[in-house]
């Protein structure tokens, strides 16, 4: 197509120096948008292949760079004082619309975070002396036409060598830096990251896989527009007059800032969360009277209305768009003003929710359901007891709530109307953009709550109570003691309980039917089954599939309550914790800094849910050599080496000034169990754990292990009364616990 003369032909060099070819090539689909082909002898990469340039024309209006780099993540610093002067210095004037207003604040803002920033530091050099100064030894060899071949190839060696060591030392330099300083080692990684992974591939509609990116954008349009767009129609209640509402404090506004996490990502308005934070009692004033004037008018910029969406990948498929959690970026004003309503309503919303709800709640975890289903499982299993255990998962529940259904729920818990009328100007007229490549792509929002924003948990909690509040199930579910249990939730994650399949299958297809009229639509592939003895339940006409385990909030679940299963997850997480650190700890000569990474990245890991678990022999001796399997790596010895030196493991603990495992499970367990013993609002986790049944007698033999057996056994040796009784008392059981 475009002739060259031989010597810009030829991009290939053999290592002699004596053959030459052309055998790289540019392939393109669009023949005729390419104007020239060509070699750039100029061009040196060190390489033995020559750089391959081609001329190619463009819609410049469509046409983005993308070098598939990441974006460069500077956090930008502020001087509070030199704020404080700059916000006491502008001038403040409050408009009446409130979108005016707020571009009038945002232009201020901006103004005094450019008069405020400080300079970033001064960074490390990625590439050292020895390095540069052999990048320009070889631009030297190469315009030296006395230069000899071996010349130029032992030159174009040392320098691939040199940038290599270079950026290798760069690299260990930041990590040890981060480690040293204890900041966060995986936003290290993150930053020093050359690349992004991007979209290479999407599924449509019928399964055929689209590359080309105009393809893959109509295919995240179409999904996003149909998941946001409203499909349930759901009757406003009426709501009594607005009430008279106290005005925002100062104080409430710093509150609020002061929980925003360091370096959270700025929304469409562009004012980072630091800014914020480095504000004193000037900013807070400022917005606060702003925010006095949104109250007041009982409405809200049209700017907080918009938001950019984030798409991250959870597991799966990368070509299936369903795989993927769109996080919304929100304006950081936006998310302030939502902070403080969330903590004037916070009381009325958790007041709203039953014991079953353990998600988004003070004092309340996923270790209460996790404490709950395994005392169930136990307790089945002991006194041979029917138990039927259905685990539900919605389809993009959050995304998919309907708005109404919120308001009616915040209606129906009893939050001041006039805070339900600003939320309702947040849900309406609601767009986002989506920005895959060089298009933005704008979606209308319908229905769900903004994940991003800290208020959405509660508003989905509220909504889901709302709906299951509807359900007649006071004589259904697993009795415990005269009172019985239907269903534990952590937000989303339900776990439905009863004592049959008959009873189980009425149970499921009620709370679909409640589920569907406020948006919710049950996955029915992973909607699953428990069941200690054969039996179907169907959901819609549709028999669910039935597990042997289920994977429950981070803790693997069998009618067995066979531990081994989840000892073996335990191990792998804490091998993959220990790969995340091991670079940085690989170069770390201070034992106790290497230790106290270790403990903080890994032992977590491992001990996921310990405290859940019974004692017992074998499950020590899992997680004992578990644990020194990964000491020894950290030492960077193996198991041979400390046989051939004679060394005993407690030597090894010795070096490495590690927490022991099994200690670290105990004092957990203990403290678990203090807590759970002192709760005073009759959740399903003590109940359950103190329950025994009456109506039944215990089989002959001897039960597996029990998860109070080490307390029983503690207490009863050393003469002292029950544990339940001492673990109410927070003194009394702290003295006798594990040191």
């Amino acid at each position: 197509m475009f002739e060259k003369p031989a010597k810009r032909r030829w991009t290939w060099e053999s290592p002699n120096g004596l053959t030459r070819s052309e055998i790289d090539h540019i392939l393109t689909n669009r023949r005729w948008s390419l104007f020239d082909v060509s070699v750039l002898p100029s061009f040196d990469t060190g390489s033995d292949h020559r750089l391959i340039r081609a001329k190619i024309t463009l819609n410049k209006k469509n046409f983005k760079r993308d070098t598939h780099r990441p974006a460069p993540h500077k956090i930008p610093t502020f001087k509070s004082a030199d704020l404080e002067s700059a916000i006491e210095s502008n001038t403040w004037t409050l408009f009446e619309d409130p979108t005016e207003d707020y571009d009038h604040l945002v232009r201020g803002l901006l103004k005094c975070a450019d008069a405020s920033r400080l300079s970033q530091p001064t960074t490390i050099p990625r590439l050292n002396a020895h390095a540069t100064a052999l990048l320009e030894k070889r631009k030297a060899v190469k315009l030296d036409p006395n230069a000899t071949h071996l010349e130029k190839v032992i030159t174009g060696k040392a320098c691939r060598v040199a940038v290599k060591e270079s950026l290798r030392d760069y690299r260990r330099t930041k990590l040890l830096e981060a480690a040293e300083t204890k900041s966060s080692i995986k936003r290290c990684k993150r930053d020093l990251n050359d690349q992004r992974n991007v979209m290479a591939a999407l599924k449509d509609k019928e399964g055929k896989m689209q590359s080309s990116r105009r393809a893959m954008e109509n295919i995240v349009q179409q999904f996003y527009t149909e998941l946001f767009r409203s499909s349930t129609l759901v009757p406003r209640c009426p709501l009594p007059p607005p009430e008279d509402l106290l005005p925002i404090l100062e104080s409430e506004v710093g509150q609020a800032i002061k929980s925003m996490k360091k370096g959270t990502a700025p929304g469409p308005d562009n004012i980072p969360a630091d800014l914020l934070r480095a504000g004193s009692t000037a900013l807070h004033s400022v917005l606060a009277r702003h925010f006095n004037h949104y109250l007041r008018k009982g409405m809200i910029p049209d700017q907080w209305k918009e938001s950019k969406t984030i798409l991250l990948f959870k597991k799966g498929q990368r070509e299936d768009i369903a795989n993927y959690r769109p996080i919304s970026l929100l304006s950081v004003v936006y998310k302030t003003f939502t902070k403080i309503l969330l903590n004037r309503m916070e009381r009325i919303l958790d007041d709203y929710q039953p014991v079953e709800q353990a998600g988004f709640r003070k004092n309340f975890s996923c270790m209460d359901n996790i404490q709950a289903v395994t005392q169930l499982i136990e307790r089945s299993r002991e006194y041979h007891l029917p138990l039927v255990l259905v685990f539900v998962d919605y389809k993009k529940a959050f995304d998919s709530v309907e708005t109404n259904a919120v308001l009616n729920a915040l209606a129906h818990a009893g939050v001041p109307s006039v805070y339900i009328r600003l939320l309702e100007q947040c849900f309406s007229d609601n767009s986002t953009i989506i920005q895959l490549f060089d298009r933005k792509l704008k979606i209308p929002i319908e229905r769900g709550v903004r994940q991003g924003d800290t208020i959405s948990p509660k508003l989905f909690t509220a909504a889901l109570q709302y709906a299951m509040s509807e359900l007649d199930w006071e004589d259904k579910g697993y009795s415990i003691d005269g009172k019985k249990v239907s269903n534990l939730r952590f937000a989303d994650d339900i776990v439905l309980v009863a004592n049959s399949t008959a009873e189980m299958e009425t149970m499921v297809n009620e709370l679909n039917v409640a589920g569907l009229k406020i948006g919710l639509e049950m996955n029915m592939s992973k909607t699953q089954l428990m069941w200690c003895d054969a039996g179907e339940v169907n959901l819609a006409g549709k028999t669910l599939q039935r597990v042997d385990s289920y994977v429950y909030l981070g803790r693997e679940l069998n009618m067995r309550n066979n531990i081994a299963p989840e000892i073996t997850r335990r191990r792998r997480a804490a091998w993959a914790a220990f790969g995340s650190i091991r670079e940085v700890t690989d170069q770390i000569k201070d034992p106790a800094l290497r230790a106290s990474i270790f403990n903080a990245s890994v032992l977590p890991a491992m001990c996921y849910a310990t405290e859940t678990w019974p004692d017992n022999e074998t499950i020590a001796k899992a997680m004992r050599t578990t644990h020194r399997a990964l000491e020894r790596c950290l030492l960077k010895t193996s198991r041979y080496q400390q046989w051939h030196q004679g060394l005993r493991s407690t030597e090894l603990r010795e070096k490495s000034q590690l927490k022991d495992p099994l200690q670290y499970m105990q004092r957990m367990k203990h403290r678990w169990a203090g807590h759970l013993l002192r709760r005073n609002d009759d959740r399903w986790s003590l109940r359950v754990t103190e329950w025994l049944p009456r109506n039944k007698t215990r089989p002959l033999g001897r039960p597996p292990t029990r998860w109070a057996d080490s307390f029983t056994k503690y207490f009863r040796q050393r003469g002292l009364p029950h544990w339940m009784q001492v673990a109410r008392n927070r003194a009394v059981w702290r003295s006798c616990g594990p040191r």
